[in-house]
């Protein structure tokens, strides 16, 4: 073998295989759930516009500014699809006002990852995923149960089931009944298919808060938020382990008095801290045949859960 076929192998043995920055596949996202100490997986799931992609951005900026919700920001295997998010709603963009990148339904759904380390240094690395469900996806699964099934995987999966709904739309009297029908329909749907049981985790988010407090001040956001919580508890609070209903707003305007990431500093800290749900093991007995041997009846007689003869 000549040396440069030799020094050629070295070469592809040093290599480092270096993430490349963007969302992960579910694939791709398997070693971190396999890895020591696992990762909670969020489901975001909301009609277009709702909030989803502007909830990762402000998770994105409020750690490119420091601490947020007691947490440091210690890595990140998606930095690049963190940025791609927010770059249009940055100066550098030349936009005249800030926008966020749509998740379309092309991009199917798009995992995001962060690691994260308590303030103090004390506790270990922690890894979250943010599954961003497209708004096109939304769509479907309310109009077509066959659609909804193909979320089954993911949404049973889930630590956490975040379902973000515009509040904005629910000040406005041409909207407020188009968007709590669908809202009210997508879960009606997901308990239905039997996606939630009695130890999921629901998270109902009132998005751009903002919008709804310049427009009616504490008055109405009290209003909004009561009206709210009466419809969805009904519908979900004693169907599952945790219910909860939050306002949020992300990315507040500048004028608004609301902080960026105005309500998401608790969530995360659940999120992370939560433990990982248990998720129910489903064995299926191997089939063995009627013409039992020797070495099968010892292991029907050993491992009675294990085996059993077909009929």
């Amino acid at each position: 073998m000549s040396d440069h076929n030799i020094s050629g192998l070295n070469l592809a043995a040093a290599m480092v295989n270096l993430p490349t920055g963007k969302p992960l596949t579910a694939a791709e996202a398997s070693p971190i759930l396999r890895a020591a100490g696992g990762a909670p997986v969020i489901v975001l799931a909301g009609a277009a516009g709702s909030g989803k992609t502007t909830l990762l951005a402000s998770l994105h900026d409020s750690f490119q500014r420091g601490p947020f919700a007691n947490y440091l920001a210690a890595g990140s295997q998606t930095l690049v699809g963190f940025e791609e998010r927010c770059f249009d709603s940055r100066f550098a963009s030349g936009l005249d006002a800030p926008l966020t990148q749509r998740t379309t339904v092309e991009e199917g759904q798009l995992i995001y990852h962060l690691r994260l380390r308590d303030l103090d240094l004390r506790g270990p690395l922690r890894n979250l995923l943010l599954a961003d469900m497209s708004g096109e996806h939304y769509e479907r699964a309310i109009d077509s149960a066959a659609e909804a099934a193909t979320l089954e995987t993911i949404v049973k999966r889930a630590d956490a089931f975040v379902h973000l709904i515009d509040a904005a739309k629910l000040t406005d009297s041409e909207t407020r009944a188009h968007t709590r029908s669908n809202a009210s329909m997508l879960m009606r749907r997901f308990f239905e298919l039997g996606f939630f049981s009695s130890d999921s985790r629901i998270d109902i988010l009132l998005t751009k808060w903002d919008i709804v407090l310049a427009r009616g001040g504490l008055d109405l956001c009290k209003q909004v938020e009561a009206s709210a919580a009466t419809f969805f508890e009904s519908q979900c609070a004693k169907r599952v382990g945790r219910f909860r209903l939050t306002p949020v707003a992300a990315r507040p305007h500048y004028k608004s008095p609301l902080p960026l990431g105005y309500g998401v500093d608790g969530l995360l800290r659940s999120w992370v801290d939560d433990q990982v749900r248990q998720l129910a093991v489903y064995r299926r007995r191997i089939l063995l045949s009627p013409t039992v041997r020797p070495f099968e009846r010892f292991a029907l007689c050993e491992a009675k859960e294990m085996f059993e003869v077909m009929s």
